[in-house]
């Protein structure tokens, strides 16, 4: 489980509070990004197995290899910025048109 949460941690996702309780019923640990392109990423770790599992969107992605994990969330990042910046391409033309030269 530590290797995932080095990992989780050095790509800038902060543990959800109260992971550090050992009495908890439940042997999961959360860790949480937001990008303000994105929205929410949450990571969540079983103890009883191995892997991650990513939730974005309301979907539900399972890793148990980092390359994998690295690769997603790389595309991720890379189809969210493609989409904010049509998103911003458009509002820029729509401002420009109104003005008046």
């Amino acid at each position: 489980m530590s290797m995932y949460r080095s990992y989780l941690l050095k790509n800038q996702f902060w543990a959800k509070k109260g992971n550090e309780k050992s009495d908890s019923i439940e042997h999961e640990k959360i860790f949480i990004k937001h990008d303000s392109e994105i929205g929410g990423i949450y990571a969540v770790i079983n103890s009883e197995q191995k892997g991650v599992k990513i939730v974005v969107n309301g979907e539900e992605h399972w890793f148990n290899n980092f390359d994998k994990l690295d690769n997603f969330l790389s595309r991720l990042r890379q189809s969210e910025n493609d989409f904010m910046k049509i998103l911003r391409r458009k509002n820029m033309s729509s401002q420009l048109r109104h003005l008046e030269i």
